[in-house]
């Protein structure tokens, strides 16, 4: 990068020998020697049958030996890539709209939102005002260049099952005086020391939405700590300042961002379309195969459903009267990922990732292999393979986070977190577990 304000092309022509550089597309390098990871942004899980469909093939001639993989943010990712295909990858994605640009490095990362958005009166559509939100930042001048990763999530339903207690700014939709706002947390994360986000907003109407993301992001760009990566997250300014001063700082650049010129109308926050089912498939360890990513592509292309990546690596489909268990029925491609299995979520761990400590994909298989009921009934397990815990494991229901002891893969254990839909962090229940120990424990749970 020449400057912060520098606007990468996408797609690449050349691999980019910059470390920097190759983050902000996307780009990182496996625990194999010589093999890239492509991360590719997918706004609130939705793609149409033809980005299913490109996916399918990338994977099929790119990457026959690896499987696509679903991420805990709505991702999906392209592992066992040489230098070479990785350029033809991104090609690929920029032709079918999609883009790696920001799905990595120091810069806005792809938005989420719930995948129930849209699809009940209760549960508005929140995607075009996260695509507004997107836009607005994106043309903001050191975007690509901010002190660390920023995240934001929507959530349409009261549940909140877009997560937003573990990003640096949420949105939960709220109905007040007949109109739509939002009930607004920052500075929460993930990582070795998890914090909560903490609320800065019970009601924000729908248009301070850009304005509010607009304010926070100065904040950080002005106060991260830029010499200090550890240290440089939003929630590391918030609590350098303390909750107080930080909600004062938030509330005054809010105003100011206001005052400053007129802003555009928020895209509408309409109620949702009546859908009255809802089926899930699962795909183990976030694995879609080629045949399964083209079978996707044709269930997208069937008007009467709604197809959604969710965050547990799963696939959402909304339908009508019985209309999506009879889809997914044509497609035999779909019938383990319709199979019903434990919920259980585990990241790369050692098979890809460099910070992998642990075979997460071994323990996780393991896990869903124990007879039905053994595990906690209505439970979800997240394995993590360090503690940068990106299966979302210090907040899960049942979370496990893989270290080292005395040279051997173990596990330290939590229990009863929020899954990032509230505040409350998982809270430790054991340390250094080894794999037998993990399984024979949750098995009598």
């Amino acid at each position: 990068m020449s400057g912060a304000d520098e606007r990468m092309g996408f797609p690449i022509s050349v691999f980019p020998a910059d470390e920097a550089a190759q983050r902000l597309v996307g780009l990182y390098p496996q625990v194999q020697e010589g093999l890239w990871m492509q991360r590719i942004k997918v706004l609130g899980g939705r793609l149409t049958a033809i980005q299913w469909q490109t996916l399918a093939e990338i994977a099929k001639d790119l990457t026959p030996a690896t499987p696509l993989h679903l991420t805990t943010r709505q991702d999906v990712e392209l592992h066992g890539l040489t230098a070479d295909r990785a350029v033809l990858a991104q090609r690929a994605i920029a032709v079918a709209g999609l883009t790696g640009l920001g799905a990595g490095g120091d810069t806005l990362r792809n938005i989420t939102v719930c995948p129930c958005s849209g699809t009940t009166a209760a549960a508005p559509d929140l995607v075009p005002l996260a695509w507004q939100v997107r836009g607005v930042l994106e043309a903001t001048t050191g975007i690509l260049a901010l002190p660390r990763k920023f995240k934001i999530s929507f959530s349409a339903c009261a549940e909140a099952c877009g997560q937003p207690w573990i990003n640096d700014l949420g949105f939960v939709a709220r109905q007040g005086d007949g109109r739509w706002g939002f009930e607004v947390v920052a500075g929460g994360s993930l990582g070795a020391r998890p914090l909560a986000a903490m609320r800065i907003s019970d009601f924000l109407p729908a248009d301070e939405v850009l304005p509010c993301v607009l304010a926070v992001i100065r904040i950080f760009a002005a106060h991260g700590d830029r010499e200090h990566r550890g240290r440089a997250r939003l929630r590391h300014v918030r609590e350098r300042f303390g909750d107080e001063r930080f909600l004062a700082m938030v509330r005054d650049a809010l105003v100011a961002a206001k005052a400053e010129r007129p802003w555009p109308a928020p895209s509408r926050v309409d109620p949702g379309e009546a859908f009255d089912e809802r089926l899930t498939l699962a795909f183990p360890n976030g694995d879609v195969t080629s045949q399964e990513a083209a079978a996707l592509a044709g269930l997208a292309q069937d008007g009467s459903l709604r197809v959604r990546i969710g965050n547990q690596h799963r696939v959402i489909l909304f339908g009508r009267d019985g209309t999506a268990p009879a889809a997914v029925a044509r497609w035999p491609a779909l019938d383990r990922a319709r199979t019903p299995q434990p919920s259980v979520v585990a990241c790369p761990g050692r098979r890809w990732c460099r910070r992998g400590l642990a075979d997460t994909r071994a323990l996780a298989d393991r896990l869903r292999a124990l007879p039905i009921g053994s595990l906690p009934p209505g439970a979800t397990v997240c394995i993590s393979g360090c503690p940068n815990g990106c299966a979302h494991s210090a907040v899960a229901d049942v979370g496990l986070i893989g270290v080292r002891a005395a040279g051997r893969e173990a596990y330290h254990l939590f229990i009863g977190g929020g899954m990032g839909r509230n505040d409350r962090l998982a809270e430790p229940a054991g340390r250094n577990f080894s794999p037998d120990d993990v399984v024979d424990r949750l098995a009598r749970r």
